[in-house]
């Protein structure tokens, strides 16, 4: 049973508390496992507006028995933390707990120095700031998420989503992130490292869509994909694909395809009982230990291990 955390109290975002929960909702009637939402609030807590219903909370005390503490975003995002709440915050990290901030609840995370020496990031609009403050943060101010080590960050709005969702595959795999993506109806899997916008717009009408060529591409993983398969894909000359995709995804095409490599090999290792081997083949990867070299710069494992934490979960 996993228990989720969510620090709420005066200022805290509502876009980013109703978003957590949404993510972490009951779907046990679609075979995921069911977590307890716990809110997460001080005791001297009485305004939670626009949260006025909430009438069950739990105090500071029990941040050490939670799975996942999230810390969302502020209205007044260059306010000055709560110390109370930056001390639950490092105590819960201090006890093990995975701690993850969407947009600005990364300064939070900061203040409590959880993010020393880590890449992090935060809504580009004050990811400045951030580094200001902080000069021990390495700050991502492009990427969508990024963390490692049970301390996770995000940028603004649905880049909140992208983090909780990687967080669920983490735990309860790639199966429970589609299913929960699709209820919500938002894409399964970005890359931390996709742009949080793009730097340059080109014209939409006449370009394929990021979709289309996940679709392509994921149909073929076994295929040893140039860029100049790649942009034939998407009928643009190797220099338009290039500008194309910077733009779309903030990231290369080589990485990318990695990405989905590596995705497509979670499956795998959870789902099914093949080797390592012929899951790197199967996948794209022309050795055991390309696959796992990808893997574990990805994921933080390796791919025998995730294995087996999965293998041994199944009926």
């Amino acid at each position: 049973m996993m228990i989720v955390g969510i620090l709420i109290g005066p200022g805290r975002r509502a876009f980013d508390i109703a978003v957590i929960r949404e993510v972490f909702d009951d779907r046990s009637d679609r075979g995921l496992p069911r977590p307890t939402i716990r809110l997460i609030a001080a005791e001297n807590v009485t305004d939670l507006d626009p949260f006025q219903s909430i009438r069950s909370t739990h105090d500071f005390t029990s941040v050490e028995e939670l799975d996942i503490l999230v810390v969302p975003g502020s209205e007044d995002p260059l306010s000055e933390p709560s110390q109370v709440e930056v001390d639950a915050v490092a105590r819960a990290a201090s006890a093990g707990v995975t701690v993850a901030s969407l947009c600005t609840g990364a300064f939070t995370l900061a203040e409590a120095g959880l993010l020393n020496g880590r890449e992090a990031t935060t809504h580009w609009r004050f990811a400045d700031e951030l580094a200001r403050r902080y000069p021990g943060i390495h700050v991502k101010a492009r990427d969508l998420y990024c963390g490692k080590d049970k301390v996770w960050t995000s940028a603004g709005v649905t880049a909140g989503v992208d983090l909780l969702l990687h967080l669920v595959r983490e735990s309860w795999g790639v199966n429970a992130a589609q299913t929960i993506a699709k209820a919500m109806v938002t894409p399964v899997f970005r890359p931390g490292t996709q742009a949080q916008y793009a730097d340059t717009r080109l014209p939409a009408s006449s370009l394929p869509s990021v979709e289309h060529l996940h679709l392509q591409v994921s149909k073929d993983l076994q295929r040893q994909w140039s860029v100049k398969e790649l942009s034939a894909t998407c009928a643009m000359s190797p220099r338009t694909f290039h500008r194309w995709f910077s733009a779309n995804l903030g990231t290369t095409p080589v990485a990318w395809l990695n990405d989905l490599r590596v995705q497509e090999a979670q499956r795998l290792l959870e789902q099914t009982d093949l080797s390592i081997g012929a899951i790197a083949r199967e996948v794209g990867f022309t050795s055991d230990d390309l696959l796992r070299k990808h893997f574990i710069a990805r994921l933080g494992i390796t791919p025998t291990s995730h294995a087996a934490t999965f293998r041994q979960q199944r009926p």
